[in-house]
C-alpha cells in the first residue's frame, strides 16, 4: 500500500494517500463464477475510488472499481429488523450463518435467509416470452406472441403469490414481469385479482411498453382496469438520445415510448421511466430526467447501470456505478441537481439503492433538499423502497420548511419527481454481503424467496427453474 505523507506546516489540505480496506466479503470469480473471499478497497488520493479485490484458486487475482467516487460508496452498519444476526449485516464477511451464501456455505443454503429480510419488493414473471428480441436482456427472454405465447398457468401465479403472503404477511409491491408480461393471455384477470387482494399494497408492471403504445383494445381495457393509487406502469425507457439506441434494443424505440407514454397520460397512469444506463448514453441523463419532468403522470425514473446477467451482447470492460450515475447526472443539471439529493436506501445494504427526490412547484423545479435534510430520513426508511413526499414529514428531521410548502402550493404526487439509482450485480461486482441484506426478490418457480441478483446471476447455484 502507498505510504502516507505527512502535511506539513504550510501544506495544502489534508487528504490520504493510503489505501484504506473497508472489509472483507465473498465475491465470485469473473470466469468460473465460483465464490472466493474478496476485499473492498478505498484508493488513497485526491479522488479516491473503490474497489472490489478478490482472488480465484483457478483464475487469479481480479479487481473491478465499484465506486469511481468514494464519497458513494456506504458501509451498511445494519437493521435488527432488516437481518437474522443480532442487528449486524447478515454477513458473509463475517462468517456466514446459516442461510446465507458465504464462505462456509453450501450453495442451497441460500433462500432462507430471503424469508427473513423485508421484503420491499416481490418480483414474479408472469410470461416466459417477448415481443422483442433486444440484444440485451437480464430475463434472456426468447420472442413469442400469439400462441407461441409461454405463460405461467394464473392459478400456479395466484398460489404462488398467495404463499408468500401466507409467509410473511402483506406485499408492499408486486412486481409483474417476464418476459413482457403484457402478452400473458390472463393478464386482466390476473390484474384484477392483485387489485382486490387486501394484502398487496401496489402494483408495479415491468413493460417495454409496445403493447400499450400499438394494440388499441388493449390499451383502453388497461385504461379501465388499473387503479390509481395502487398500479404504477415501470417503462423501459433507453433515454431521448439516438446513441445507445441500437446497442439495447436491437432497434430505435422512442417513437414507441413515446406513443406510450402520450396514452399513458390520457389515461392518467403513473409511470416510472426504467434507464438502462451504457456509456453511451450516460451524457443524456439530465435529458431523460427532463423529458420526463414533462409528463404529469410520470413520477419519476430509475437508473439501471448495465450488468452482465442473462443475454448481453459483449462483456462490460468499462463499468459504470451509483458513482457514475450521480456525478454525470448533478453536472449536466445546470444546477438543479446537488449531490445533496442523494441518500442510500437503508432497507437493504445502502449500495443497493439509492435515492433524490425533485420538485415542480410553480413551473420551476426545486431539490427536495432545500427544504429537508435528506441524511434525516434513513431510521425512518428502514423498510421502505416506495414512499410519498408526505411520509417525509413524519421522520423526525426538521420539516417545518417543507410542511409550509405543501401547504401553500398544495402539492400531491404530481408535483413530485423521483430519482432511483439501483445497480444490479454480476459475478465481476459480486459482494454476497449485498445479497445477504437484500430487500428486492424474486418469487421463484417452486415459490421460494430469492435475492433478483442471485436469481438472474446465471451461477450453477443461482436460478432455478
Amino acid at each position: 500500500m502507498n505510504a502516507s505523507i505527512q502535511p506539513g506546516k504550510n501544506s495544502l489540505p489534508t487528504f490520504k494517500l493510503v489505501d484504506e480496506l473497508l472489509k472483507r466479503t465473498t465475491s465470485r470469480c469473473p470466469i468460473c463464477h465460483a465464490p472466493c473471499p474478496a476485499e473492498v478497497w478505498r484508493s488513497g488520493g485526491i479522488q479516491p475510488k473503490v474497489f472490489l479485490k478478490r482472488i480465484c484458486p483457478e483464475h487469479g487475482e481480479a479487481s473491478v472499481c465499484i465506486a469511481s467516487d468514494a464519497r458513494f460508496y456506504w458501509l451498511s452498519k445494519g437493521k435488527s429488523e432488516n437481518g437474522c444476526c443480532s442487528g449486524q449485516a447478515c454477513c458473509a464477511s463475517d462468517g456466514s450463518p446459516a442461510g446465507t451464501l458465504g464462505r462456509n456455505a453450501e450453495p442451497g443454503d441460500a433462500l432462507g435467509v430471503m424469508e427473513k429480510l423485508s421484503t420491499c419488493l416481490a418480483l414474479i414473471e408472469i410470461v416466459n416470452s417477448c415481443n422483442l428480441s433486444c440484444p440485451t436482456c437480464y430475463a434472456d427472454s426468447p420472442v413469442g406472441v400469439g400462441q407461441k405465447v409461454d405463460a405461467v398457468p394464473l392459478d400456479d401465479l395466484k398460489r404462488r403469490i398467495q404463499g408468500v403472503v401466507d409467509r410473511k404477511g402483506v406485499i408492499e409491491i408486486l412486481q409483474l414481469s417476464g418476459g413482457e408480461p403484457t402478452l400473458h393471455p390472463q393478464f386482466f384477470e390476473l390484474l384484477r385479482w392483485l387489485q382486490d387482494h387486501p394484502k398487496i399494497d401496489y402494483v408495479l408492471l415491468n413493460t417495454n411498453g409496445v403493447r400499450i403504445a400499438h394494440d388499441d383494445a388493449f390499451a383502453r381495457e388497461l385504461g379501465a382496469a388499473f387503479r390509481y393509487g395502487a398500479f404504477q406502469l415501470y417503462l423501459q425507457f433507453d433515454g431521448t438520445q439516438e446513441a445507445g439506441q441500437q446497442f439495447l434494443r436491437g432497434a430505435d424505440l422512442r417513437a414507441t415510448r413515446e406513443r406510450c407514454l402520450e396514452r399513458c397520460r390520457e389515461m392518467n397512469l403513473p409511470v416510472t421511466l426504467a434507464m438502462t444506463v451504457t456509456p453511451e448514453n450516460l451524457p443524456f441523463l439530465w435529458d431523460a430526467i427532463d423529458f420526463g419532468l414533462k409528463f404529469p403522470n410520470v413520477r419519476g425514473i430509475s437508473f439501471q447501470p448495465i450488468f452482465g446477467s442473462g443475454r448481453i451482447p459483449n462483456s462490460q470492460s468499462n463499468r459504470l456505478n451509483t458513482a457514475d450515475i450521480i456525478l454525470a447526472a448533478v453536472a449536466q443539471s445546470s444546477g438543479k441537481l446537488r449531490f445533496e439529493d442523494f441518500t442510500p436506501l437503508p432497507c437493504g445494504d445502502p449500495n443497493c439503492a439509492t435515492i433524490g427526490y425533485l420538485l415542480k412547484i410553480d413551473g420551476q423545479i426545486r431539490s427536495v433538499s432545500d427544504f429537508i435534510d435528506f441524511t434525516q430520513v434513513q431510521d425512518f426508511l428502514s423498510t421502505k423502497v416506495r414512499y410519498k413526499l408526505e411520509d417525509l414529514m413524519k421522520c423526525g428531521c426538521e420539516s417545518e420548511p417543507l410542511g409550509e410548502l405543501l401547504k401553500k402550493f398544495e402539492l400531491d404526487e404530481t408535483h413530485t419527481f423521483r430519482l432511483f439509482v439501483k445497480p444490479f450485480m454480476d459475478a465481476a461486482t459480486w459482494d454476497e454481503d449485498r445479497i445477504d441484506r437484500c430487500c428486492t426478490h424474486v418469487i421463484r418457480p417452486d415459490g421460494k424467496l430469492d435475492s433478483f441478483c442471485r436469481y438472474y446471476s446465471g451461477f450453477a447455484d443461482g436460478k432455478v427453474k
